[in-house]
């Protein structure tokens, strides 16, 4: 199946495209470009910092994600995470967050308008994971 992503790496570059290969155990995965045609980026799972499987390339630069849980959220493990950039995102964990042998793990957004889906976090990029009751 063909996923829209955007790839963050921890140096600050950004990979937007489609991906066939990935996967929470692999070493590396490929890119496809967004813009149609080109040649495959190869990305190396320890140096990404989050996959962010996006609705679309184009999102929204004045959208300012929900800093709040919903009531549907109340029985998930809600968590907020801190980027070792900064960066913050609130929402619900998902596979692997409780595995720390596992090199990552996903992550729900918890605002619905956001234009990510879902997030692949790398934990090593992660400066804090606070859990949320």
């Amino acid at each position: 199946m063909e996923n829209k992503i955007v790839v963050h790496m921890k140096s600050g570059d950004i990979h937007k495209g489609v991906t066939h290969d990935f996967a929470p155990d692999s070493e590396s995965f490929h890119v496809l470009p967004a813009e149609g045609g080109g040649v495959p980026v190869r990305v190396r799972a320890d140096q990404m910092k989050a996959l962010f499987y996006v609705k679309d390339f184009i999102g929204n630069s004045d959208f300012i994600a929900r800093r709040a849980f919903d009531e549907a959220h109340r029985a998930a493990h809600r968590a907020i995470l801190t980027f070792d950039d900064g960066e913050e995102i609130w929402g619900v964990l998902g596979d692997l967050a409780d595995d720390e042998a596992a090199t990552g793990f996903y992550f729900y957004p918890a605002d619905t308008k956001d234009n990510n889906i879902r997030i692949y976090v790398v934990r090593s990029a992660l400066k804090e994971m606070r859990r949320v009751s």
